[in-house]
């Protein structure tokens, strides 16, 4: 009599971290292929970079981290948040929730692959600062500017994980976050001093993620010593952000188009 057939045993999946890894290694693939990322993230930098060179080739600290700070931030919140609405729209999230991966799998994938791309762009026009623009960055500045851009880039990437909740569709989140984006960074002096402003307002985007990334990395980049100079309060006011963002991100963010 032959014997019953056992029922099949179901594919385990493997642990978090290796889910983890899997996931951030097809992110950065996808992010790899996306030619705005490289755009807005190292050429617009070190374009702008040469427009504010002095007539010595040189660049000043405080120009070269605002560039920096620009190119990180246009990939973790534009490129990063637009990638995401784009992708919902197309059925493209709703796919992936339907996969055995965990929700927290696909969104903790993407965000460290967009901070690791956004990690690369700041490293690279810092690397342009100073051997094609004589920048002086003292040999403290690695570890600072590591923490600077790192707690910046995942503030403002999951600053963009909450917003994309709120893009009704794919064409209207460019100009929407762009919107958001360009008069917040501006006042927070990515590209040099605002005068005229109202104290009230000043008062205010020291609060946003704005001025605390680009004040983190001038620090940074203006250590003379050895020793990391990141201010603590900056720190904090980033790591506030990325906190309030997340827990934002879990309650609103959609992963079914707007019509389904």
């Amino acid at each position: 009599m032959p014997s019953p057939s056992r029922p099949p045993v179901p594919a385990r999946l493997p642990g978090p971290w290796p889910t983890l890894a899997v996931q951030v290694r097809y992110q950065l693939l996808l992010l790899g292929r996306n030619p705005n990322a490289l755009v807005a993230g190292v050429l617009l930098p070190v374009l702008l970079l040469s427009l504010t060179a002095t007539r010595g080739g040189r660049v000043a600290v405080a120009a070269l981290a605002g560039r920096v700070v620009l190119g990180v931030t246009l990939i973790a919140y534009l490129t990063h948040a637009v990638g995401l609405v784009t992708a919902r729209e197309a059925g493209v999230l709703k796919r992936w929730r339907a996969t055995p991966l965990p929700r927290w799998g696909y969104l903790a994938g993407r965000l460290c692959a967009t901070v690791a791309v956004a990690l690369a762009s700041g490293a690279v026009t810092v690397l342009v600062g100073m051997l094609a623009y004589h920048a002086r960055v003292g040999p403290g500045a690695a570890l600072g500017l590591l923490a600077a851009l790192g707690f910046g880039a995942l503030a403002w990437a999951a600053v963009g994980t909450a917003v994309s909740a709120f893009i009704p569709s794919a064409p209207a989140a460019q100009p929407l976050l762009t919107l958001s984006y360009f008069p917040v960074m501006l006042l927070s002096g990515v590209l040099g001093t605002v005068g005229g402003v109202p104290g009230w307002l000043t008062g205010l985007v020291g609060w946003l993620p704005g001025r605390p990334t680009v004040d983190a990395v001038t620090h940074a980049l203006a250590a003379t010593g050895a020793t990391p100079s990141v201010p603590v309060h900056d720190l904090a006011v980033l790591a506030a952000w990325a906190a309030a963002a997340l827990l934002v991100s879990v309650r609103v963010f959609r992963w079914a188009p707007a019509a389904a």
